[in-house]
């Protein structure tokens, strides 16, 4: 598995919990299981979500799964 796939499965797993659609930043923030504290890892990077919280925008809502978040933070994350 590539970084692009690593990166996306934790995402989706990190969601997968989620109650969907998600409206607000606000939402999606509480709807991550640590909140912004919430980590994804690779190897030895570790990205918070308070670190990838710029990748989104109020424009990106709402997300009706979390295969929608994963699609917009894999691409706007350049992997």
């Amino acid at each position: 598995m590539n970084v692009k796939e690593e990166v996306y499965e934790q995402i989706l797993e990190i969601l997968k919990d989620a109650k969907f659609p998600i409206n607000t930043m606000e939402e999606l923030i509480a709807a991550l299981p640590e909140g912004l504290d919430t980590t994804c890892r690779i190897g030895d990077v570790e990205v918070t979500a308070k670190e990838a919280e710029s990748l989104i925008t109020e424009k990106d809502f709402p997300f009706k799964d979390a295969k929608h978040v994963a699609d917009i933070m894999v691409e706007r994350a350049g992997l």
